[in-house]
């Protein structure tokens, strides 16, 4: 992360690397510090930028999205398998480099003759990226293995899988911690390093994961009352280079074009149709997610026109998707239908729905795509008005206007969305649009949606379905170019991959690395793998 320097100096990649310098020749000064904390953001989650396919896995492991070669039992399809090294392994690799590191760091800080108050403020800073890793661990894999001091191989080898409830309390303890020693805001040299925010709304997100909606409710409430982050007016532009600085971002990996640049946005996300490689492709029921501009979902509303229906919805849909036949991109119409192109359904993209993300997809962008300048935003601060109200709703507290409108209204009145107000406190029914509202303010901002659909308990109930693209007929009985769904909802829409019956409960939890079992037996498999 380059703005970890003053004055957003960029030699620091030209640094002797901290593994090379011995103990004797090291912790003697601040820029000693820079250095180590440097490398604990490069590593960790929250600042590598490093190609893997874990967006793209993770996208296919949720009810919105599938891969464009996607087939049953393929990793890129969402199933995880022990032996896999781009994900499985590589998640668990990369989080205990970073808390190694990071323990490495806790435990020579204090040679270093610094300001106490910059001290404490970078302390803050590590036992944040290191709650991280295991706030992600533990929403991955389960109880894993709580190190918190620098161990020797045979230590390392030898450990044993803390408790689910082990690994949380620890999260969230340090997270306290570490909000109190950590700055609201931050000068623009320092865009990237972890704010006061960051640490209360990842302890709010594990806290709803744990069902503690009060504490969780309390944690997000504090944000709000640093009168800090707010709703920006844009919506596509977040995901865009020009929306990097908004005061909505609250945690994000700062990306440098061709130096760290982003090689998703605008070659992954792409359509073949534009020229990109298209990784993943949306499946009609997030389309169908979002609601007409009345407000009403597309079975209620008398907008609804089943000829023409990309018409009068929710401008969040024309900013996040590209609609086949309806969207038009640098000047050129949208096509996805076999008989009008290649690229859209067809044998180049044998998994392709016909839908595309345009979310990430800079219109004017002209730079290099594999390459890009466009920041990995993972906490907005629209996620945690909807968890504020989430948490309250949850924990039986009252629903009133007032709140509707502090948190959700707020949401959906952004200036580029401005979607009807909602009114309605019954809490069934409100909990219905706020899931609705996550799904679709959130689509593809990984791993929001998988987490989401786990800790509401309802991810094999979703996952276990046949998925469907763009309709390609209104004869069906009698169309053969592809195979489509004859009857009821969906009739005349491409069938996309049929999950139905091979995901089981036990796939809510990604396996242990077969390799780390194979080096520590120690560990225990999850089960059903």
């Amino acid at each position: 992360m380059v703005s970890l320097l003053s004055g957003c100096e960029t030699d620091w990649l030209d640094e002797q690397p901290l593994e090379s310098l011995s103990a004797s020749s090291f912790w003697n000064s601040q820029d000693d510090v820079q250095l180590a904390l440097a490398g604990i953001y490069r590593a960790g989650n929250v600042g590598t930028n490093a190609y893997t396919n874990e967006v793209l896995c993770m996208s296919s492991a949720t009810d919105d999205s599938g891969y464009k070669h996607g087939s049953i039992d393929n990793i890129y399809s969402g199933y995880f398998k022990p032996g896999d090294s781009q994900v499985v392994q590589a998640i668990w690799n990369r989080a205990y480099v970073t808390i190694f590191r990071a323990n490495y760091f806790l435990e020579n800080i204090e040679k270093v003759q610094m300001d106490e108050a910059k001290k404490a403020e970078v302390i803050a800073e590590v036992r944040f990226l290191r709650a991280y890793e295991y706030f992600y661990l533990s929403t991955l894999y389960g109880g894993v293995p709580l190190v918190t001091k620098v161990l020797s191989i045979e230590e390392a080898n030898t450990q044993k899988r803390s408790s689910l409830q082990e690994v949380a309390t620890f999260c969230i303890d340090e997270l306290t911690a570490a909000a109190k020693d950590l700055p609201a805001t931050r000068p623009d040299t320092e865009r990237g390093r972890i704010l006061k925010a960051a640490a209360l709304a990842v302890k709010a997100k594990l806290l709803m994961i744990h069902e503690r909606w009060a504490e969780a409710a309390t944690a997000y409430k504090e944000i709000m009352d640093l009168n800090v982050h707010s709703i920006d007016p844009r919506y596509k532009e977040l995901f865009e280079e020009e929306g990097e600085t908004s005061k909505e971002i609250i945690l994000a990996t700062n990306i440098l074009a061709q130096l760290y640049g982003n090689s998703h946005n605008q070659r992954n996300w792409h359509p073949d149709f534009y020229g990109g490689y298209q990784e993943t492709n949306v499946l009609q029921g997030l389309v169908d997610a979002f609601l007409m501009n009345d407000g009403l979902p597309i079975e209620e509303s008398p907008l609804y026109d089943a000829a023409h229906p990309f018409d009068n919805r929710d401008p969040r849909l024309y900013a996040s998707i590209f609609l086949p036949e309806y969207t038009e991109f640098r000047g050129i119409l949208y096509l996805a239908h076999p008989s009008l192109t290649n690229k859209g359904i067809g044998t180049p993209l044998r998994g392709a729905t016909g839908y595309g993300w345009k979310k990430y997809v800079t219109e004017d962008y002209a730079g290099d795509w594999g390459s890009s300048g466009d920041d990995v935003i993972l906490i907005r601060y629209a996620e945690v008005l909807l968890g504020y109200l989430e948490s309250k709703l949850e924990s039986g507290d009252n629903i009133t206007q007032d709140l509707l409108d502090q948190t959700i209204n707020e949401v959906r009145g952004r200036e580029a969305v401005q979607m009807p107000p909602v009114t309605e406190t019954d809490r069934d029914k409100l909990r219905e649009i706020v899931r609705r509202e996550r799904r679709v303010e959130f689509c593809l901002e990984n791993p929001i949606r998988y987490m989401d659909i786990r800790r509401w308990g309802i991810y094999t109930e979703v996952m276990n379905q046949q998925f469907y693209g763009m309709k390609l007929t209104d004869t069906p009985e009698t169309y053969t170019a592809y195979p489509v769904e004859t009857t009821g909802k969906y009739r005349g829409h491409l069938k996309s991959i049929n999950k139905t019956g091979t995901v089981k409960p036990e796939s809510a939890l990604l396996p242990i690395p077969i390799y780390e079992i194979n080096i520590n037996p120690e560990l225990e498999q999850n089960p059903g793998y």
